[in-house]
Parts: structure tokens; C-alpha cells; sequence
């Protein structure tokens, strides 16, 4: 992946040094580098939805269903009839 002309830095402090072990490690597993490796991690979380995400463009996308409940219970109840 290309690097973006504005990409910005971020520096975490405070990691938990058997965390930094364990990414390291993933990244050399992946013969990245550890700035390289979390960087994918990042784009990976910045491109899935979160479900908060995916509610809101279902609402904001979908067709209005016009039921009552009183539709949606007799719906039920029909095939107990």
C-alpha cells in the first residue's frame, strides 16, 4: 500500500512490553516492520464497519415498512389458526 502524501504519525505510549513482544514478533512473522505491521492493523479496523456503523446506514438506507403491531401479531397468529 502506498503511503498518502498527508499520512499523519501517531505514537502510543505506555504499551505493555509483552504486548510490543507479541506484535513484533507478528510482524517479523510477516517480514513487515513494526510500524508497517500496525499500520495494516489500523487501515484493517478503519475499513470494517462497526455494527453502531452498520445500524446507522441500514436505517438511514432502507425503505419504511408501514406495519402496526397489531399487523405484525395477526401475522404471527395466522398460521396458529
Amino acid at each position: 500500500m502506498s503511503e498518502p502524501t498527508d499520512a499523519g504519525i501517531v505514537q502510543v505510549r505506555d504499551v505493555d512490553p509483552a504486548t510490543l513482544a507479541v506484535l513484533r514478533d507478528r510482524a517479523r512473522s510477516l517480514g513487515q516492520s513494526l510500524s508497517g505491521y500496525l499500520r495494516d492493523l489500523m487501515d484493517a479496523d478503519a475499513a470494517a464497519e462497526t455494527n453502531a456503523e452498520v445500524i446507522a446506514r441500514i436505517a438511514r438506507d432502507r425503505e419504511p415498512v408501514d406495519l402496526t403491531m397489531d399487523d405484525i401479531l395477526a401475522a404471527r397468529d395466522e398460521g396458529r389458526r
